[in-house]
Formats: C-alpha cells, structure tokens, sequence
C-alpha cells in the first residue's frame, strides 16, 4: 500500500476549517499518479503511449473531516481486475492512524485517439492487486432520478481541462457541490458520495445541473449529447 503524509492547508478548507470535500478526490488523484510512477503505469507516463486512464465510478464515505494543519496520510492501492475495468482503494488516516475517509474507485484504460476501452495486461501486470479487509465496497450505478430540478447552465472552461483536455475529475465534484450553499453546508455535512462517470466534457461544452431535491440527493450534469455524470449524496445534520 501506498502512502503520503500531507498537512491539510488553509487552502483547502471551508470556514469551518474543515478539508473540502473536492480537496479530498484531488488527494485521491495525488498518490494514484504516485503511486503508479515508480513502475511508468501513472497516467503521465501513459499518455507518452497514446493511453489514459479515466475513471468510471468511485464512492466515497466519510467518517470524519480532518482539519486545517491537521497531519494526515492518504493511501491507496489496486485491487484485482475485471476484465477490463481496474479497482482502486483509497484512505485516509488521522495521526494516530484511524481511517477517517474510505474510497473504492473503479477505472479504465483507453486509447487517446479513439477515445476506446483498451487492454493493456503490460500495464496491469505492474500494478499486482492487494486485498485488504478496510476496503470499501467497489461503488456501484446510480440510478437515473425519474424527476429533477434545474439548477444551473455552466460552460466548461480552459482552467476546467486536464493535460488530456477533458474536464478534470474533481470538477465535477465542484458542480455537484455546489449544488448547495454555504448556508445548507453550516447545517449539513457530507457522509457518502458515490459517483457515475458517463462522458467527457470538453472545453466550450454547456452543461445542465440538476438535483432530484430527495434524500440521498442526486446530481446530474447533461450536455447536449445527453447525461455526462451522476453524483449520489448522503448528507447529515451538523
């Protein structure tokens, strides 16, 4: 298992001085590049061979916050494949070791060009899976709400863009949280979040936010084309 010790920066907290939800999946995406550096499976190193890694789905369950100069360790590790669809694991762990955020993540291998699923077993033979019993549950398909609400239009933008000009898998979690204001956030905190991964946004793209106002809530981003994500919410009262 692969592990990185961080202090959490003011940077990333809210006035409560509590990490940001985004925060944590740009975490998530700190030690996956890390940890699949050492053996040139990270997504930079792939992308010099015309391969990506995208994400399909993640989950994500929160036991606790940690806060603004608070030390932490995030780790992750690969799970065992399926087919062509590769798990990861992620944590979070407080100083004295607790597990204070879990995450399993489910992803895939494409062709840059094609834009295809692609089995690579080079690549997945440099990445042996560990099992461990802290894993969560692999996340699972949300299902599409029968009745939503508008909430808002946006267009994806230059700054929005990963190096594969696609929208960044944290933006998306930036749209699905900010579904709600700071108010709703003093009153409300986040338990668990799944999230689908449908398509990728592009930059000059529209999008289309909408909630289904239920409990747990569920946020969809549409373009044109059709539904783009799906994010799963479970909130509680503060």
């Amino acid at each position: 298992m692969y592990q990185k010790k961080y202090i959490v920066s003011n940077n990333d907290v809210d006035k409560q001085f509590k990490l940001k939800i985004p925060a944590i999946f740009r975490y998530f995406q700190d030690v996956a590049l890390l940890a699949t550096e050492a053996v040139g499976a990270d997504s930079i190193s792939l992308s010099k061979k015309n391969i990506d890694w995208v994400i399909t789905r993640m989950a994500v369950e929160i036991k606790r916050l940690p806060k603004c100069d608070e030390e932490i360790t995030v780790c992750t590790h690969p799970g065992k494949d399926m087919a062509m669809l590769y798990p990861r694991y992620f944590y979070i762990m407080d100083a004295k070791g607790e597990i204070i955020v879990s995450s399993s993540s489910i992803w895939a291998l494409i062709d840059n060009t094609t834009r295809k699923v692609i089995v690579d077993r080079d690549v997945i033979s440099k990445l042996p899976p560990e099992n461990y019993d802290c894993q969560l549950a692999l996340p699972e398909k949300i299902a599409l709400p029968e009745n939503k609400r508008f909430i808002e239009k946006r267009t994806i933008h230059y700054s929005d863009l990963d190096f594969n000009s696609h929208m960044n898998n944290v933006r998306y979690v930036e749209l699905l949280m900010d579904a709600h204001d700071s108010i709703f956030y003093d009153k409300h905190s986040v338990k668990s979040i799944t999230l689908n991964y449908m398509k990728e946004l592009k930059e000059k793209e529209a999008v289309e936010v909408y909630t289904d106002a239920s409990i747990p809530e569920t946020i969809s981003v549409c373009n044109n084309e059709g539904l783009s994500f799906l994010g799963k919410v479970v909130f509680t009262n503060n």
